[in-house]
């Protein structure tokens, strides 16, 4: 800041003296002294930027320094040579060469910044705007040089003064053609504006030449100079500022062969047609014509100027090509999206068949291995399933994971060739990978093509309910469903809003003497206007809906309520209360959250509740493990339901933070019979005494089946034998009663 300030001191300096100059009577050395320090001034702000820039822009700055330094030897040369000669625009050979050493540096610095990287296209456009901005220059040079009389000693136009003034005009169109078109992000981009208008300053003071007469103190050198001073400053200010920001704060540089930087129109070429336009018709009207080389000029101007516009209706047609294709193509796998594919459908009206498949798994697989490894392994899957579907039918990728084919004429075997195409693994960076596929598909013709899509995603739901790796085709009857569905999930809706769901909780019992322990809490609906509706037909709606995420919060609410109300009138006799929690509700990240704000909430203690869920929610890790975890460090148990008859592994034991197994009814079943029958359940028994953790036989019928539990170790128990689901109230009575086993 201080340097421009000391910058426009100078330029204040000099422009009351040179206001005042032939009322006090100066002598030519006048303006002299501030001229030389203004250059002086260029020269301390360029190596003041130098000190701060990196990379490419250190060099520029450098560059300009030079020539800050050789502008200011030649401006106290052509001082020494004005005062000598008395004459205002004598100058010696070397200050001549100063002068144009200076302008060459200052030419280099803007020819040596880097520029980005671009396609032909845009090598094309760019050159051709710097021949617009190039003849048009020319021609306004030109015209200059010809109808400007440059004094000097003899009167005559010095040839030295001429050069220089036609070097430093290319010198502007250098600038602003690299800063303006050519884009340079090297340095910043305000300081390169900044400094473009200085290489005009010198050519425009030229024009006001003949108001230097009678004034020796005068000449077009220190007009100039400590107006171009005042630019350098403020361009190394900028600089120097957006060096001491954030790198962040940066401009981004293109990348290569992008048209993104042809989407800021530059009005650099435009401009420059615009003032020459201006020129011609002002010299039209002024003499009636124009001379051979304007005429001349003009007809180059205006071809250019046709050849860029032809290029830039190129260049549009182009990028609405790559829109269109963008719009219709998946960024990812390249294959057609969801858009094309549902027009592909619409203008069908023969036979057609709709497949729609997805990747079992998919997003544990992606939790595991990481967005990058999934991207991979979609890409891959996605080449798959066009090998799969044929050169006749068109695979596109639906959404996230789902990928859909079109394909001509009833093909009943195109579910079998998808699910064939993924039974050999997947090749991903290296790793062969098992992923299976689950397809749903529907045919029809005429007026029932429209519609095979949503036919054929039924029929993947309906394939996904019984299991991963098998095909589903679409009938009349999952539309009943569906329908029967969408119904059930707006009464469910309605129920949670009218308090229509109620809890029961079914007793866990100690072996042998039957006390009561805990209760699994138990959800049931009954709706005033009609029968009570099983869970086995709302909780996969609710799941489905997503639903089940604001019944599991009242669930777990009412069951911590519960829970207190027990603790508070049976005291350490209170039993435990199981919370079965789904799945899709593992997935919601505000779970933990919502467990601890009810345990809060009815002033519970944590060790009263155990949280059941299913082997096949946490088997494949991700999300719903970590969940798992942050509700076992809130202290709250942790069951795994029915186990053994999921993806039951002893891993799961170890990487799962497991207090109880419940060991599923098929295995209960089997007691009382061979050894062989009973040897799951003897195990299970064995492995959780080991591991330290509780063992709950479920599904207990019988008095024979209890007392062989209690032979082969089993501690707890639940079931029919012992007691059936019951309200709250009854659980109170229960709990004082005699113990449950006869």
């Amino acid at each position: 800041m201080r340097v421009l300030i000391l910058a426009a001191v100078w330029f204040l300096i000099s422009s009351v003296l040179g206001i005042l100059g032939r009322r006090i009577g100066s002598p030519p050395w006048l303006l002299w002294p501030s001229t030389i320090g203004a250059a002086g001034t260029a020269l301390l702000a360029c190596t003041l930027a130098t000190r701060t820039a990196r990379g490419p822009a250190r060099d520029f700055w450098r560059r300009l320094a030079w020539a800050a330094g050789w502008l200011t030897a030649a401006t106290a040369g052509q001082a020494y040579d004005t005062l000598s000669s008395g004459l205002p625009v004598t100058m010696s050979t070397p200050t001549a060469a100063g002068y144009l050493i200076a302008v060459c540096s200052a030419v280099l610095a803007l020819v040596r910044l880097p520029r980005p990287s671009r396609s032909w296209r845009a090598s094309v456009a760019m050159f051709l705007d710097v021949a617009i901005v190039g003849v048009a220059a020319s021609m306004g040079v030109t015209h200059f040089l010809w109808t400007t009389s440059i004094p000097a000693g003899n009167g005559q136009p010095a040839a030295a003064l001429i050069g220089i003034v036609l070097f430093v005009s290319c010198a502007a169109v250098v600038a602003v053609v690299k800063v303006g078109i050519a884009r340079s992000r090297a340095v910043n981009r305000g300081a390169l504006w900044t400094l473009a208008p200085i290489g005009l300053i010198a050519p425009l003071s030229w024009t006001v030449a003949p108001l230097f007469d009678g004034r020796p103190f005068l000449n077009p050198t220190v007009v100039t100079l400590p107006t171009c001073a005042v630019f350098f400053a403020a361009a190394a200010l900028m600089q120097i500022r957006a060096d001491a920001g954030p790198a962040d704060r940066q401009a981004p540089v293109d990348q290569p062969g992008h048209l993104g930087i042809w989407r800021h129109i530059s009005v650099v070429p435009y401009t420059a047609v615009a003032v020459t336009v201006t020129m011609l018709v002002v010299l039209t009207l002024r003499h009636g014509q124009l001379s051979a080389g304007m005429a001349g000029g003009s007809v180059v101007l205006t071809l250019l100027v046709m050849i860029r516009q032809y290029a830039a209706l190129s260049d549009n047609n182009l990028l609405l090509d790559r829109l269109d294709e963008q719009a219709n193509h998946d960024d990812l796998t390249g294959l057609p999206n969801r858009r094309f594919f549902t027009a592909a459908l619409g203008a069908r009206t023969g036979a057609t068949t709709v497949a729609v498949c997805d990747l079992d798994g998919f997003a544990a697989l992606n939790d595991r291995l990481g967005d990058e490894a999934g991207d991979a392994l979609l890409r891959t899957a996605a080449e798959r399933v066009r090998i799969a579907a044929g050169p006749d039918a068109v695979a596109a990728r639906l959404l996230g994971d789902e990928f859909g084919i079109l394909l001509p004429d009833h093909t009943p075997d195109a579910a079998e060739s998808i699910l064939q195409a993924f039974r050999s693994p997947l090749r991903v960076d290296g790793h062969d990978l098992m992923v299976t596929v689950t397809v749903g598909h529907a045919s029809g013709s005429g007026a029932e093509v429209p519609d095979l899509l949503r036919r054929a995603e039924l029929a993947l739901q309906a394939a996904k309910l019984a299991g991963a790796n098998r095909s589903r085709e679409h009938c009349t009857e999952l539309d009943a469903t569906a329908e029967h569905h969408a119904e059930l999930a707006a009464a469910l809706r309605r129920g949670l809003d009218r308090g229509e769901f109620r809890l029961l909780y079914q007793p866990i019992v100690e072996l042998p003497a039957g006390t009561i322990v805990g209760v699994e809490a138990l959800v049931r609906w009954h709706p005033p206007d009609g029968p009570m509706v099983s869970p086995v037909e709302f909780i996969p709606v609710a799941e489905h809906s997503g639903l089940i995420i604001d019944l599991g919060a009242w669930i777990i609410d009412q069951a911590c309520a519960d829970a207190a109300g027990w603790q508070d009138r049976h005291g350490d006799a209170g039993p435990r209360v199981n919370i079965n929690v789904s799945a899709r509700q593992l997935l919601d990240p505000d779970l933990p959250g919502l467990v601890a704000d009810a345990l809060s909430r009815h002033g519970l203690a944590p060790e009263q509740i155990t949280i059941e869920i299913t082997e096949t929610a946490v088997f494949a890790g991700g999300v719903a493990l970590g969940t798992v975890r942050e509700l076992r460090e809130l202290g709250v148990g942790i069951a795994l339901d029915d186990f053994g008859t999921g993806h039951s592994s002893l891993t799961l034991l170890r990487t799962c933070p497991v207090t109880t197994l419940k060991v599923d009814k098929s295995f209960i079943d089997d007691l009382n019979g061979t050894a062989e029958q009973e040897a799951i359940a003897t195990s299970l028994s064995t492995i959780a005494a080991t591991l330290g953790l509780r063992a709950v036989a479920e599904g207990v019928e019988t008095r024979e089946q209890a007392d062989r539990l209690v032979e082969l170790g089993y501690r707890y128990a639940q079931g029919y034998y012992f007691a059936r689901p019951a309200p709250a109230t009854d659980i109170d009575a229960a709990l004082t009663a005699p113990a449950l086993v006869a």
